[in-house]
């Protein structure tokens, strides 16, 4: 059950949550990855972030409860998004991944419970 500070996440909150826990995965998240991602979310999303707050958040959150937290945030981006919105999304969480040209047992496990998330094939 999402957390109520989970419930109040505008898309580009939630966004960045699923794809910085993506790239956190591999286990550590570059600065490099980090402006990548935000260039993304300011080009689709018009919603404000608050950065310094949400990747403290990230940085805080006890690996144990990562893959919770990536399944809460992805079903709070699912009742806020339009089906573009989502298809959009997808396309660059798979770059994000893909982007070392592999893709690890635990992506693979985060990008599958994203498409379980939001019903996608």
């Amino acid at each position: 059950m999402a957390t109520q500070f989970i419930s109040k996440m505008n898309k580009t909150e939630a966004g960045f949550h699923i794809l910085m826990m993506l790239s956190l995965v591999d286990g550590s998240i570059q600065s490099s990855e980090t402006s990548v991602i935000l260039e993304f979310l300011e080009e689709n999303f018009s919603e404000p972030i608050e950065i310094i707050k949400e990747q403290a958040f990230i940085r805080a959150c006890p690996e144990e409860e990562r893959f919770q937290h990536f399944t809460e945030s992805a079903q709070q981006f699912y009742k806020i998004s339009s089906s573009e919105d989502r298809d959009k999304f997808i396309a660059f969480a798979m770059q994000v991944v893909m982007a070392d040209k592999k893709m690890e047992q635990a992506e693979n496990a985060y990008i599958n419970a994203l498409y379980d998330c939001w019903g996608l094939d």
